[in-house]
């Protein structure tokens, strides 16, 4: 969703000098919202001074810009610390007045084994509060504290209980232990759980976790590509292998690399630029409109993409491609584009957030943009993967019952009341009958599917929230928005921690209104648009036309 929310959020963190938003409705969080881009998450209003600009603004309220926000305790706390007996104990307790807590990175608790551990994942029954979430780079309208807030709450770890921290390295638990007691919390010992770990027993860990690559992996990587190094990491060959020719190192957001994020902030050394546009043709699919509103950013078929894009950038079926940038939602919309074609995909964890923690630099010379190489063939002409992303057919099946599954709207609230259409490039405004509301974030609470450093939350409060919103984990859930930005992305963060039914629908609001589908208007009356009266009709055809349901002429949305 490029929304109005990725503006006001960009003001935010640009007024604040700070960097992090993306834009989505919740995508304030994607770095900022997604609402507009990445995250479509945070909303705020669009000028209405059209879709360049819109679009321009969610990218650049992605910022990365060092943030001085910090809640780190500014003195390491003087923590008892839990024997291993009693860290095995809230392993195997069921007592919900027990809390054991990973304060490691989440790219370790999901999977990964960092830090020179053994082994990746986490200890049984642990939630996750990572230290970095502390103090790292945030710029985002929402207070950090509500990030952190809704972690300890949806986590258990709250006053009263009892509560054991620990880490690898015994240099994050104490940050947290720290954090935890000025929260009130006073039961709270430390644990260094290196030889837990590292013998392996009783870690639970996701299927998925390698949709993410760390920072440290990608380091590397990148090392090599820009000439910096000449050998990858032991680490990196073993994700890789050792044919760095074959990987695709790739930035993407919206805009070419001189007026994208590319250069400002930067990107990670050595990655090729991908402009969304490349895969999202900005096209007039309903020429009857108003030439104001006639124009779609729609995912180009999958076919057009491996023939056109995929080749131009030298992406073959054989290739690994690992996407990186500012804002998380394009990372999410383009790794589906390309796992339906069968390439193995990662995204950096944490968009740059992590990477800057980790204190890796950024590339902002632009006497080193990097010229994309190009192949013949993609090597296949078939669809490996059809069903990564959801078509219109098939939300059209699941809303008439022909399929089983839901269709979940991550639209802001006004959006799906039908008061506002959520983009300066659209008139129409309304909900889909049948689909469920599932807010992606907003701008006093932040984003609701990530954590403050851009990482997936756990599997346990992603599920939770889904069936808060009555959506059922156990069969398909189709996300949209306005053109499905914060829906891709909110997929790929579910489906990262094995919530395998969470789906993107590929097309979204903007396309099912505007090629004349029936939608529920903020006046409860059931209208389509009519391409050829240029207005919003009922079943009869009465003109149902009000300047909210679809704007007028002269309107610009506020």
């Amino acid at each position: 969703m490029k929304k109005r929310l990725v503006v006001s959020l960009l003001c935010a963190a640009m007024a604040a000098s700070l960097a992090s938003a993306c834009g989505n409705t919740s995508q304030q969080a994607d770095s900022a919202s997604e609402s507009g881009s990445a995250q479509e998450s945070g909303d705020e209003e669009e000028s209405g001074e059209g879709a360049e600009e819109e679009k321009e603004s969610e990218e650049e309220s992605d910022g990365t810009e060092e943030s001085k926000d910090t809640v780190k305790p500014a003195e390491k706390a003087e923590v008892e610390s839990a024997t291993a007996e009693q860290v095995q104990e809230f392993m195997k307790d069921s007592d919900e007045n027990t809390v054991l807590v990973d304060a490691r990175p989440q790219e370790s608790y999901s999977g990964w084994a960092l830090e020179g551990a053994a082994n990746g994942g986490h200890l049984k029954n642990a939630a996750l509060f990572s230290a970095r979430w502390l103090d790292c780079e945030y710029a985002a309208a929402a207070p950090r504290e509500a990030y952190l807030e809704r972690a300890m709450e949806d986590q258990g770890i709250t006053e009263g209980k009892e509560v054991i921290v620990y880490d690898y390295t015994g240099e994050q638990a104490s940050d947290v232990a720290g954090y935890f007691i000025e929260q009130g919390i006073e039961d709270v010992l430390v644990f260094q759980a290196d030889e837990l770990i590292d013998a392996g027993k009783d870690l639970e860990s996701y299927k998925n976790y390698d949709r993410f690559l760390p920072t440290e992996i990608v380091k590397s990587i990148s090392d090599v590509k820009s000439g910096k190094e000449k050998e990858l990491s032991e680490e990196a060959k073993a994700v890789i292998g050792g044919d760095l020719s074959k990987v695709v190192l790739v930035d993407v957001s919206w805009g070419n690399a001189r007026s994208s994020s590319y250069f400002s902030p930067g990107h990670v050394p050595g990655a090729v630029h991908i402009n969304t546009d490349s895969y999202e043709r900005p096209r007039v699919y309903v020429p009857e409109k108003r030439s104001d509103y006639a124009k779609e950013w729609r995912l180009i078929s999958l076919e057009e993409f491996r023939d056109s894009v995929c080749t131009q950038y030298g992406i073959t079926k054989d290739s690994t491609v690992i996407l990186t940038g500012t804002s998380t939602s394009p990372q999410g919309r383009l790794a589906f584009m390309l796992r339906s074609l069968g390439v193995k995909v990662y995204a950096m964890s944490g968009a740059l957030t992590a990477w800057t923690y980790n204190g890796y630099e950024l590339d902002t010379d632009a006497d080193t943009l990097v010229i994309p190489e190009s192949v013949k063939s993609f090597g296949s002409d078939t669809i490996a993967n059809p069903d990564e992303i959801l078509w219109m057919d098939d939300i059209k099946a699941i809303l008439k019952g022909e399929k089983e599954g839901q269709v979940a709207d991550n639209r802001g609230e006004d959006e799906w009341k039908g008061e506002y259409s959520g983009y300066g490039y659209h008139d129409l405004a309304g909900m889909i009958e049948g689909s469920v509301w599932c807010e992606q974030g907003n701008e006093e609470e932040g984003e609701f599917f990530n954590n403050v450093d851009e990482t997936p939350r756990t599997q346990a409060e992603l599920k939770a929230y889904l069936e808060s919103s009555d959506l059922d984990t156990t069969k398909t859930i189709a996300f949209f928005c306005g053109d499905s930005w914060g829906a891709a992305k909110i997929s790929y963060w579910c489906q990262s921690v094995d919530l395998n039914n969470v789906k993107e629908w590929g097309n979204g609001w903007i396309p099912w209104s505007n090629e004349g589908n029936e939608f529920i208007d903020h006046n409860g009356d059931k209208v389509h648009y009519d391409k050829y009266l240029d207005t919003v009709v009922d079943k009869d055809g009465n003109d149902m036309r009000d300047g909210v349901n679809i704007l007028d002429d002269a309107t610009e949305e506020e």
